[in-house]
């Protein structure tokens, strides 16, 4: 074989290429006729008549973790930002599930988010680009909560060689001031936010059932969103906090519906929203989508309880070109298709 292929490259060239292009085009296939077979066995099964609060998350956390999520998020609701002392140090692990529940499980905090993770002493613990998930010394004592309302939010960190933040103090106090008209404006968007939603409530048919209500969402989503990265997809230069709430961070949540655009993340969130007010009980998943490692990116599912079983949904069809322009998957093509995190239990989902 060696031989003959030094005696004709070229050949062997073109055969690989055949070879490779019949593989893909088989692999292409067999997900078109999965997808298909999804789809095509799904029923207009009856739906809970009462809306639903998934805990999908907030179950999965421990004690420790709990306590943390509930300080975190009474002061998301009253809006008190700045620096946030856990009650018990936090490992890597523990900080990150932490705050994936706090963005993730139901609520709309488009206008905060906790990030800088730091030691006692205030050494960031991410400086010099370190995996949370590699930290396993329970060393995260406090973070900072940013909200879009602080008189603060454009102070940028200054960070020692030693990933000491300089000016916490100063940042921390600044941080923990509102601008009242910043904080109208997040009520008022809070308010158009539940008149939307609750407008696409009150058009779902009462007789729909699982099926036709999970495309009557779909419709709704491909009729009156499009599809963004944030800055309409622009490659842009974040010149502080303040632009990543305004360019980024609104589009990601419930909020997004105010604007007529989402990123996938905020389709997620949205359909699963949906997916709970309708009594079908719904969370989001992340991953990292791309069987290659030279094609792959976080993404999101939408995860719900349709037809006894688990569905993920590509809420915003993104991926519609790698699934045959198909949305349903069952839970293993969703896991052949995208890895899901590893910091929580998927193995009894829902």
């Amino acid at each position: 074989m060696k031989n003959w292929i030094k005696k004709h490259p070229r050949a062997a060239f073109w055969t690989g290429a055949v070879f490779l292009s019949l593989l893909f085009l088989m692999y292409w296939m067999r997900q078109n006729s999965i997808a298909a077979a999804v789809e095509g066995t799904l029923t207009d099964e009856p739906r809970g008549g009462k809306a639903v609060e998934s805990d999908f998350y907030v179950m999965q956390l421990t004690g420790k973790e709990a306590e943390a999520y509930g300080l975190l998020q009474e002061r998301l609701d009253q809006k008190q930002g700045g620096i946030v002392e856990f009650p018990e140090k936090l490992s890597g692990e523990e900080y990150l599930r932490v705050t994936t529940v706090l963005e993730d499980e139901g609520y709309d905090y488009f206008y905060g988010f906790v990030d800088i993770p730091m030691t006692e002493n205030g050494v960031y613990v991410k400086h010099g680009g370190a995996d949370l998930m590699n930290i396993k010394e329970k060393k995260i004592a406090k973070a900072i909560l940013f909200l879009s309302c602080a008189e603060g939010i454009q102070i940028s960190g200054e960070y020692a060689d030693d990933g000491r933040v300089m000016n916490l103090e100063e940042a921390g106090q600044a941080l923990a001031v509102n601008d009242k008209a910043e904080e109208d404006k997040i009520g008022e968007i809070q308010v158009q936010t539940e008149e939307i939603l609750s407008d696409i409530i009150e058009g779902l048919p009462e007789e729909y059932g699982e099926k036709r209500t999970a495309d009557y969402f779909l419709d709704w989503l491909d009729e009156n969103l499009s599809i963004t990265s944030g800055s309409d997809g622009e490659t842009v230069t974040y010149s502080g906090m303040k632009d990543v709430f305004e360019g980024i961070y609104i589009y990601n949540n419930l909020s997004a519906v105010t604007l007529d655009k989402a990123t996938a993340l905020g389709y997620a969130k949205i359909l699963s929203e949906l997916f709970n007010r309708a009594g079908m009980e719904s969370h989001i998943v992340r991953g990292i989508w791309g069987r290659s490692q030279f094609r792959q990116e976080g993404y999101v599912l939408t995860a719900v309880e349709m037809n006894g079983q688990t569905l993920y949904i590509d809420a915003s069809g993104a991926k519609s070109g790698e699934l045959a322009d198909h949305r349903f998957l069952r839970e293993q093509e969703a896991k052949n298709h995208m890895k899901f995190v590893e910091y929580f239990d998927y193995t009894s989902d829902l």
